[in-house]
């Protein structure tokens, strides 16, 4: 066996200490404290306290004598539900046995949760949830390569359906008998999950975004892409110089289309690819400053824009208050994430792997008859298969984790915690409360929520590969 010199250990040694002192040391630490009421607070005095955290965080507790059973059948509800959106979110990627009969479920489970919160107050999150579970219950009945028989697709949706309505139906009996230990944990989990409804909205955009940017554009030969180019610039200079005396912006405006339009003729569809993508390198916090203003309810162009609109057209309404509303701070949120994630690296994603579709494939099925919605439905959509399966588990495990910015930059959690996610919790329970032994065990159980999400892509992404 072949010595290895020891000068290769001493170049190596930089990165180990380095790797022991900044992950292994902090990951040990925060696990030592998740157990021990470690505080920065000068009169409490250290302590450990073994589960203490965990079940203060997860836990309830009885406000009255309780009723036997009723917290196990909770529980049982919750589980299946948990189960069920793993379930089905499998068998619609990997086209298990049953999608369609799911498909069938998950549209009676998303028209009886939109009819609930239209008809008795249901709140935005059963209403978006429920108009999803109705999106993809349709689209899953759609699928033409798919049986009506029943397997692993209607088991999922059925336990799904299942445990939705049997912690809406324990609902009430269970929370005048019990009170959660901490509920601010699970409001902000709430807000958590609620800012990912916008994953699927986020996902289809770049989808269809991709599609259009896949292929170039015609826009005739070099010559005439030239000349195409220079009017365009010719017309933006026009614009600008007649507009810009009575309306500055409008006139700018228009310059900067004529503007794109140049680019599109020079560069063809790689410059929309760029402008696309542009956003992304922004940074984050100078996007939600902007975006902070775009929703002012007073100054920002956005209610601006609407009040105009319901001025124009006698409508007796106010524009929302967005961020400073309780019902709108989170909606404003998933558009604000909705629009900076359709052109950023899931577009690019997505166009790999339209670059890898094999073109003899969607040649013969074009030979066979097949128009663009039938290509794309049988032939190209499987291919993405993999691709969508790795976007969709990277973006549940990034809005398990997100949440933090938006929060510090635009809202500060508020208005009345609306905004706040986990991860600012765990933010304000060790830089504000200086509890720094129980946001240490925030962490671990978001950690454990994002294990189980990196297990469900090991475990079934090998499953969804497409061969060559």
């Amino acid at each position: 066996m072949r010595r290895v010199p020891r000068a290769v250990y001493g170049f190596l040694m930089p990165n180990f200490l380095g790797f022991l002192a900044f992950t292994v040391f902090p990951v040990v630490l925060s696990l030592w404290m998740a157990f021990t009421n470690w505080t920065l607070k000068p009169a409490l005095g250290f302590e450990v306290l073994g589960l203490r955290n965990f079940t203060d965080l997860l836990g309830v507790r009885p406000l009255d004598r309780p009723v036997q059973g009723l917290w196990f059948a909770y529980m049982v509800g919750a589980t299946a539900f948990c189960l069920g959106i793993v379930g089905t979110l499998w068998s619609s990627v990997a086209g298990g046995r049953g999608t369609r009969l799911g498909g069938v479920v998950l549209t009676a489970l998303g028209i009886g949760s939109v009819t609930v919160s239209l008809g008795f107050h249901g709140g935005q999150g059963k209403l978006i949830s429920g108009l999803i579970c109705l999106v993809f219950g349709l689209v899953a009945m759609r699928r033409d390569d798919m049986d009506w028989g029943i397997g692993c697709g209607a088991l999922s949706a059925m336990l799904l359906a299942a445990g939705a309505v049997a912690m809406m139906a324990l609902r009430g009996p269970m929370w005048t008998v019990f009170e959660l230990k901490d509920p601010r944990f699970w409001q902000y989990f709430y807000n958590t999950v609620y800012l990912m409804l916008g994953i699927p909205f986020s996902i289809a955009g770049s989808l269809a975004l991709a599609l259009l940017l896949n292929d170039e554009l015609r826009l005739g030969e070099s010559v005439g892409r030239v000349i195409g180019a220079g009017l365009c610039l010719v017309g933006g200079a026009v614009t600008l110089a007649v507009i810009w005396e009575t309306s500055p912006d409008l006139g700018l405006l228009g310059a900067v289309l004529w503007g794109v339009a140049a680019l599109g003729f020079a560069a063809n569809v790689v410059s929309f690819r760029t402008l696309f993508y542009l956003p992304s390198f922004t940074a984050g916090v100078a996007l939600m400053i902007l975006w902070k203003a775009l929703y002012n309810p007073d100054t920002g162009p956005i209610n601006v824009g609407l009040k105009a609109v319901f001025d124009t057209f006698g409508v007796a309404a106010e524009p929302p208050k967005w961020l400073a509303s309780v019902e709108w701070a989170k909606p404003a949120l998933i558009m604000m994430g909705v629009w900076t994630g359709i052109g950023g690296t899931n577009m690019l994603l997505y166009l790999a792997g339209l670059s890898n579709v094999p073109r003899d494939l969607l040649d013969a099925a074009e030979v066979d008859g097949a128009g663009t919605w039938a290509r794309f439905r049988h032939v190209t959509w499987p291919q993405l298969a993999p691709t969508t399966f790795f976007i969709s588990i990277m973006s549940i495990i990034g809005g398990l984790q997100g949440g933090f910015d938006q929060a510090r930059v635009m809202t500060g959690g508020g208005p009345a915690g609306s905004t706040t996610t986990l991860s600012y919790y765990v933010y304000n329970k060790a830089f504000q409360d200086l509890d720094l032994g129980y946001a240490a065990a925030i962490s671990w159980v978001l950690f454990a929520m994002i294990f189980v999400a990196t297990a469900i892509n090991w475990r079934f992404g090998r499953e969804l590969e497409v061969g060559p």
